[in-house]
């Protein structure tokens, strides 16, 4: 039996399976203050007996498991947990835990059983909270120095709209976020209607990072998940404004095929953690 976690900046899926596609148990738990929510997620494992964990975490983070610092979390990108070490604090649950980004396990799911199969180099973005992609190129994640933080890269800001970020201000996920979503409409996403001018406001700004990530890494497949991408409308919009911007510069697989939904829906994350104990 193998254990996974899923911690994001709202909420925590925890769960035990038999394999990465057979859950046995699944739970969802606020993500709070760091002692709260690292209780609970301890309370459930409890009651399993597991040969590994594999967790993928919001960041940003330190993944290298050779360093002194594995596990620790650097940057207060959730208020309350910079300095808080995921490795040391789960491991009394296991002390087999393979870690890494929330974005990467995401990723690594959709790779192995969702819409990135056969992807030499897939791209998995996420646009909730905040926005974080992971890269997989033949199936492993792409980490340089540090692991990649694309949704802090810097995009047009043409109406001068303060971004929600709290380290750079108007950069991508500062701009395009839910929280920014919100911030500037003055509600969730979830509750804009489909025909709101803030959708395409919207695709225009993600599909500015979408095409700097074309131009960087030229991608089989770009799946986007997230709060904001479960509203499937939006999707059409961003695959429009991706070909205006990229203008028939090179040529592009049906962007259809390029940029797709997850394979598998809302579990990408937890199927994917579950996977990095394999």
């Amino acid at each position: 039996m193998i254990g996974g976690i899923e911690l994001g900046g709202t909420k925590c899926i925890v769960a035990v399976a038999n394999n990465p596609l057979d859950i046995i148990e699944k739970k969802v738990i606020p993500t709070r203050d760091p002692k709260s929510t690292i209780s609970d997620i301890v309370s459930f494992f409890n009651n399993f007996k597991i040969s590994s964990l594999g967790v993928g975490s919001f960041g940003p983070l330190v993944i290298n498991s050779e360093s002194d610092d594995y596990g620790l979390l650097v940057a207060e990108s959730k208020k309350g947990w910079k300095g808080v070490n995921i490795v040391e604090e789960l491991s009394n649950i296991n002390s087999n835990i393979i870690l890494d980004t929330d974005v990467n396990a995401a990723a690594l799911g959709e790779y192995r059983y969702g819409a990135g199969k056969l992807s030499e180099t897939l791209v998995y973005v996420t646009v909730g909270t905040g926005i974080g992609v992971g890269i997989l190129l033949d199936g492993r994640p792409h980490i340089g120095n540090f692991h990649l933080e694309i949704g802090h890269m810097l995009i047009p800001n043409s109406d001068n709209f303060r971004g929600v970020c709290e380290i750079h201000d108007n950069c991508w996920e500062g701009l395009a976020s839910g929280p920014s979503m919100q911030t500037r409409w003055g509600i969730e996403a979830s509750k804009l209607s489909e025909s709101h001018e803030a959708w395409v406001k919207e695709a225009d700004l993600l599909a500015i990072g979408l095409v700097n990530i074309i131009s960087n890494h030229s991608p089989d497949k770009i799946i986007l998940g997230g709060g904001v991408m479960n509203q499937k409308h939006l999707f059409p919009i961003l695959r429009l404004k991706v070909k205006e911007i990229w203008n028939s510069y090179t040529p592009l697989d049906s962007l259809s095929q390029l940029i797709s939904e997850p394979g598998l829906e809302d579990n990408s994350g937890i199927v994917g953690s579950l996977s990095l104990t394999l």
